[in-house]
């Protein structure tokens, strides 16, 4: 991948040197005015296939256009795309925004052999499927400014502004054996299905995880790029941004079942997994685009 980042760069840094001395009615023709309205498509798809066809990598499809939402850390949403746009105020300064959604559904099944038919004939080879299901999702919104520097068709970009994400998580359990008086800790295929102990219970199993309030994030982010108008109000730009956000939950609750051996009776109930937490974000992110071409009109 620097094989093809460093290029990119030197064109970049080609292309400042060759067109900063162009004059003011080049700069008018060729870069944004007041009134317009910019979008941007990131360019990164399209140098990780021209990369994985130099280094002779089979991964070489296109992949999606867009930049990446503010994604805390929630791995399993990627990739993600996200939407840029700005508004000029005046020639030099323009309204950013960036808009983006995240949701991935997951279900994994797993065999597990069946109790009931097994109790019958030892022999038997029956299974049952369980099924342990994922679902998560969450958003980002970014609204900030951005100034303009240089003359010509090369352009310097720096701004910021504010970031508000969200994100929430369930995850649902189903088992092919019930649990009964007389199976009260029945063969499962899902790992990690067992619940906290309860008083009155020699076994209980996850039916559900789940928050019931998303996790909000909120916080600043900067950005410093720079923009190469090879043609009429439109660019090739790269641009490095930083993202500071701090977090907080109201923690995790779970829906269990087991056989009360007091009572005879299965029996579900509701508590609290994991309280009420906060955490800081800091770092570097892809939002919207890292290197990307710009439309404006």
């Amino acid at each position: 991948m620097k094989r093809i980042y460093t290029p990119i760069l030197l064109l970049l840094i080609a292309a400042f040197t060759a067109t900063a001395q162009e004059d003011g009615l080049q700069q008018k023709q060729y870069t944004p005015e007041a009134g317009d309205f910019g979008i941007t498509v990131s360019a990164n798809p399209l140098v990780n296939f021209l990369g994985n066809m130099f280094n002779g990598s089979a991964s070489n499809n296109i992949g999606d256009i867009g930049g990446e939402p503010y994604n805390p850390g929630l791995n399993t949403l990627q990739p993600t795309v996200s939407f840029a746009g700005r508004y000029f105020i005046s020639d030099n300064f323009a309204l950013r925004m960036n808009i983006g959604w995240m949701y991935s559904h997951d279900k994994n099944n797993f065999y597990a052999p069946d109790d009931a038919a097994r109790a019958a004939d030892p022999l038997s080879n029956a299974d049952v499927i369980d099924s342990h299901i994922q679902n998560t999702g969450g958003g980002s919104f970014m609204i900030g400014a951005e100034y303009r520097v240089g003359e010509g068709r090369v352009q310097g970009v720096f701004g910021g502004g504010l970031l508000y994400a969200f994100n929430r998580y369930k995850s649902k359990y189903s088992y092919g054996n019930a649990i009964t008086d007389i199976n009260q800790q029945p063969s499962t295929g899902i790992n990690n299905s067992t619940a906290p102990a309860v008083p009155g219970f020699s076994y209980q199993r996850y039916l559900s995880t789940f928050n019931t309030a998303p996790t909000h994030y909120f916080g600043l982010m900067g950005y410093v790029g720079i923009e190469w108008f090879f043609a009429p109000k439109i660019s090739i730009g790269a641009e490095v941004n930083l993202t500071a956000a701090f977090n907080w939950t109201k923690g995790t609750y779970y829906t269990a079942e087991g056989f009360n051996t007091l009572s005879g009776e299965v029996e579900e109930w509701t508590e609290l997994l994991t309280p009420t937490s906060s955490g800081f974000d800091f770092g570097t992110k892809n939002i919207g685009a890292n290197l990307s071409f710009n439309f404006y009109f």
